[in-house]
């Protein structure tokens, strides 16, 4: 799962529904699409590319017999509230053969070979709120199809794991419960990118807080300060570690023609607070009242090529440091153009969603995923 891939104006992060064609099996089936105010979500279908790869892989049995760019590791206990969103691949003997037959950049390609398991099944990033609840993006958890033609359940598809920040831990795997998405939230339009996910009631949860491996993070709420001009943020994620240039085609190969990694140990990266005016300016309808936007600034007060989330880092946490050192949530890992293009990213806006997060939890229902809209009838669409 990635940072998603906005319409042509937005060449660059991809959501998991767009690799799935060539990408991880899963083991259980995979998300689904909600109805209207807490209503079931409807599971989706495969795309066409989906089919063409499967339908490459079946011929050939039948013949034969989401990093952060630029970062550094995270200090340890330094993100305490870092959520893994995970699937549960299996490849065959067959599958990993046939995969060593295609050449590098194939886009059916997996690179069984090269990539850890954690690689293969690492989607999206999450951030823990408290009382089992995670905030992560909704493209993360929404209509994503399931693999060999089943349709996709983000409830069965898709596990949490809490109370690490390096993915080869394997004590802190939980099963999902429930899953809200906004209800202003579509594929076309990209906004309103948010969604809450609550895991199963667990004892181990407690345990992990009482320990120190898991902390909620707070909430930046409506009424909180503003930002100041350039204030420095805080990404974090175990997304694709490679630069992709704008232009690029979304493959598992970076501009350079290397092999996208995933990291064990969660990464960070510094970003700054940049005016809603240079997004807007750069994604056009597609950046709303709802978005924060930010990227790192250089001396000139250009932005940082090569430092920038990227695949894999989607609906992970945007933080700042508050007065006395503690940090909070401001913004979720949405969408932007490459990775480390040198370009400005879009992030959920956090304090815009203060009441929405209120009503979602309230609507959430145990083993169903439902929309949720924005209390009052409001709208953050243009």
């Amino acid at each position: 799962m990635s940072r998603t891939v906005l319409p042509t104006l937005l060449t660059g992060l991809l959501s998991c529904g767009v690799l799935a064609a060539c990408s991880d099996h899963a083991a259980t089936p995979q998300p689904a699409t909600t109805a209207a105010t807490a209503t079931a979500q409807k599971p989706a279908t495969r795309s066409a590319s989906a089919e063409s790869c499967e339908a490459r892989r079946t011929r050939h049995d039948a013949d034969s017999g989401g990093r952060i760019v630029g970062g550094e590791p995270a200090k340890p206990g330094s993100a305490r509230w870092q959520v893994e969103i995970l699937s549960s691949p299996k490849y065959d003997e067959a599958d990993r053969a046939y995969d060593a037959t295609l050449a590098d950049g194939d886009e059916c390609k997996i690179y069984l070979a090269q990539r850890a398991s954690y690689e293969l099944a690492h989607k999206c990033g999450g951030a823990y709120i408290g009382d089992g609840w995670i905030a992560t993006a909704a493209h993360c958890v929404d209509n994503i199809p399931g693999f060999d033609g089943r349709e996709g359940n983000v409830l069965t598809d898709r596990r949490m794991r809490l109370g690490t920040q390096n993915l080869t831990v394997g004590d802190g795997l939980f099963d999902i419960d429930a899953v809200v998405i906004h209800g202003g939230y579509t594929k076309a339009a990209k906004l309103d990118d948010i969604a809450l996910a609550r895991v199963v009631v667990d004892p181990r949860i407690a345990a992990f807080e009482k320990g120190g491996r898991l902390a909620a993070v707070p909430l930046m709420g409506a009424g909180a300060r503003d930002f100041d001009p350039g204030e420095a943020l805080r990404v974090t994620g175990w997304g694709w570690m490679g630069q992709r240039n704008e232009s690029d085609k979304v493959t598992r190969l970076d501009s350079a023609k290397q092999l996208q990694r995933n990291p064990a140990d969660l990464q960070q990266l510094t970003l700054n607070y940049l005016p809603d005016e240079q997004c807007a300016k750069e994604y056009g309808e597609f950046y709303g009242p709802g978005a924060l936007c930010a990227g790192t600034l250089a001396a000139n007060g250009s932005i940082e090529v090569g430092k920038d989330s990227c695949q894999g880092d989607s609906g992970g946490p945007l933080t700042r440091e508050e007065d006395g050192g503690k940090r909070s949530l401001v913004g979720v890992v949405s969408g932007g153009k490459g990775c480390g293009a040198g370009k400005p990213a879009v992030y959920t806006r956090v304090s815009h969603y203060a009441d929405w997060i209120t009503a979602a939890k309230a609507a959430a229902k145990s083993g169903e995923v439902v929309r949720v809209p924005q209390p009052g009838g409001a709208t953050t669409s243009r």
